[in-house]
């Protein structure tokens, strides 16, 4: 048997190309994945490796796991498809991706988390998420620890985290009802990939890296109006659009309304028009666009 380089799935010797994906670049053996570590330090291994995977043809099977657990693939423009198809091509095999817990690790698994990730990207100038090498998936919620203000570690239990310059960790059940259902309004996998647009300018501060000083100034502006007034409801004890979460600090509003901006536009608007109008001028995408009949 050979193994396709690109989408590694094993063949007779005498095929001349893969049935899976139709590429025609073989090798013998186990296959060999790229090193997200040269990946990361070298320009020109990671240019001749996307130049390469970028050529072949995308995997009529990863088209499949697209249209049953992404709901948002179907709604967005054939551009707009394309650019998701090879931004989740590179996330996928650039990635170091460990299944936890008893997870196996699958092809379905990949294509389902990076297309959550990689509809953040749509409208970004962006590097693929370059500081996160690995991404870790549990079966389901797992238990971490953190250290409480005794010094003691508590238990708790998670069903993601984002770490800086570190892994993303998921629990796979949630990412997959979430991916196939935007109406929840939430989104794991939006939720702790904008924790690393966040990380991206060296501050965790909930200010992802801008165009400009103005662009700048009118997001702390707006954001800051937004989070004090999350705040005042949630003292009032109201109950709020954002939830508790939001209010913690910056950069869990940041990733809480961006999970909503992604998955309930219009609900976010009509919560606060200036914020939604900063994320479209940020993520350079209007979501409204793709749930016109809601």
């Amino acid at each position: 048997m050979k193994t396709c380089k690109y989408c590694r799935r094993e063949n007779p010797d005498e095929a001349k190309a893969c049935a899976a994906c139709g590429s025609t670049d073989f090798h013998s053996g186990p296959a060999r994945g790229v090193d997200p570590y040269l990946i990361s330090i070298l320009p020109w291994y990671r240019r001749v490796h996307r130049k390469r995977l970028l050529a072949e043809p995308f995997p009529p099977d990863w088209e499949t796991l697209l249209s049953r657990n992404i709901a948002h693939y179907r709604r967005l423009s054939d551009q707009q498809k394309t650019r998701l198809r090879n931004d989740l091509r590179v996330l996928v095999t650039e990635k170091n991706w460990e299944g936890c817990d008893g997870l196996k690790m699958s092809d379905e698994i990949k294509v389902t988390i990076a297309a959550q990730a990689a509809l953040m990207l749509l409208g970004l100038e962006h590097n693929y998420f370059s500081q996160v090498l690995s991404i870790v998936v549990f079966p389901t919620a797992f238990e971490m620890l953190r250290d409480e203000r005794d010094d003691e570690k508590q238990k708790h239990t998670a069903a993601g985290q984002a770490y800086y310059r570190g892994p993303v960790l998921l629990s796979w059940d949630q990412a997959l009802e979430e991916g196939r259902d935007p109406g929840l309004g939430r989104n794991l996998v939006i939720h702790e990939f904008a924790h690393q647009l966040d990380f991206q300018d060296g501050y965790i501060n909930g200010i992802p890296v801008l165009r400009n000083a103005q662009q700048t100034a009118r997001w702390i502006e707006v954001t800051k109006d937004g989070f004090v007034g999350l705040q005042t409801e949630l003292e009032e004890e109201t109950e709020s659009f954002l939830g508790d979460h939001a209010g913690t600090n910056a950069t869990e509003f940041f990733s809480v309304v961006s999970e909503r901006f992604f998955t309930v536009p219009h609900d976010l608007r009509d919560y606060n028009e200036d914020v939604y109008n900063v994320l479209v001028e940020y993520y350079g995408v209007n979501p409204i666009d793709w749930f016109p009949d809601v």
